[in-house]
């Protein structure tokens, strides 16, 4: 695991694509009330914004957060700053991994898994998905092949894999610009 400094956070995340964009945010909590999930979080992501502001890397990168956020956008349509929020939730979700602080909870392998498909195909292919997330945690995946089977009937469920024409375009929307020094 690398440790950094506050400085050194708060320069790799501004310098992310759109990691400058909170410096907007007037704190006013729109994306925290429209949160399905926001009463789960430990910190909301106004909070979260507050946090990043005075670099606090090690409570930011150790939230909750991140990790409950769905990907609904409600967060994004109602800012009054049109702060990209559900794209400043993958960054912070990858440097996360990256930097060894990802909870310990079974959401990190399901994004692996996810962001791995959709960087590899273009697009989301669940059966792909949950193949990945399933060598990890074998019981969950087990437990929803009844599911995956009534999708499958009803065509709501992909066994193959279909490629977008250039699913490497797909990649720096999944990456956010991790920097390679917060890798190492």
């Amino acid at each position: 695991m690398m440790t950094m400094d506050q400085k050194t956070f708060k320069r790799l995340f501004f310098e992310k694509k759109n990691g400058r964009s909170i410096l907007k945010c007037i704190q006013c909590g729109t994306c925290s009330g429209s949160c399905p999930f926001g009463n789960d979080m430990d910190h909301a992501p106004r909070e979260l914004f507050q946090l990043i502001r005075d670099g606090e890397m090690e409570e930011v990168l150790r939230s909750n957060t991140p990790w409950y956020c769905v990907s609904c956008y409600q967060c994004m349509t109602r800012c009054p700053k049109e702060i990209a929020v559900t794209d400043l939730m993958y960054t912070l979700k990858e440097m996360a991994v990256k930097n060894g602080f990802a909870p310990s909870h079974k959401m990190p392998d399901l994004y692996k898994s996810f962001s791995q498909t959709v960087k590899r195909f273009g697009r989301v292919t669940e059966s792909l998905v949950m193949a990945g997330y399933g060598i990890k945690h074998p019981l969950d995946a087990m437990g929803a092949l009844p599911l995956a089977v009534k999708l499958m009937f009803r065509k709501r469920f992909e066994v193959l894999p279909q490629k977008i024409g250039q699913p490497e375009k797909m990649k720096p929307f999944l990456t956010a610009g991790v920097e390679k020094e917060a890798l190492e």
